[in-house]
């Protein structure tokens, strides 16, 4: 008996996880709707249909961001964060973003993979 309850708190807390990881990453597609689509196409957003910028599908097995940092999550939303700061001049506009925000997008885009 004490198994099941523990098997069946174990369900409901990847469950509360499962939801928690839902609620982020809808507030990331809504991010990435509003800040990337115009440039981005990104798998699961409707509306990020954009050529300017490269497909972000598949953007976690990359192994390099924009041609020079080496690929992390962490890397990855710094580079969302702030493009400009890290890399002068290139194509990608500084975002306005806040870390949290480029972290939630950099989650979102790692878990398409």
């Amino acid at each position: 008996m004490r198994e099941l309850a523990l098997l069946l708190l174990a369900c409901t807390l990847a469950a509360c996880g499962s939801a928690s990881d839902g609620a982020q990453f809808n507030e990331a597609k809504r991010l990435i709707a509003e800040n990337c689509a115009g440039c981005h196409q990104v798998p699961g957003v409707a509306t990020a249909r954009g050529r300017v910028g490269p497909s972000l599908a598949g953007i976690g097995r990359q192994q390099i961001i924009a041609g020079h940092f080496g690929n992390s999550p962490l890397m990855l939303a710094h580079w969302i964060a702030h493009p400009q700061l890290l890399l002068p001049g290139n194509a990608m506009p500084d975002t306005g973003l806040t870390e949290q925000q480029a972290q939630s997008i950099a989650a979102y885009l790692y878990s398409l993979d």
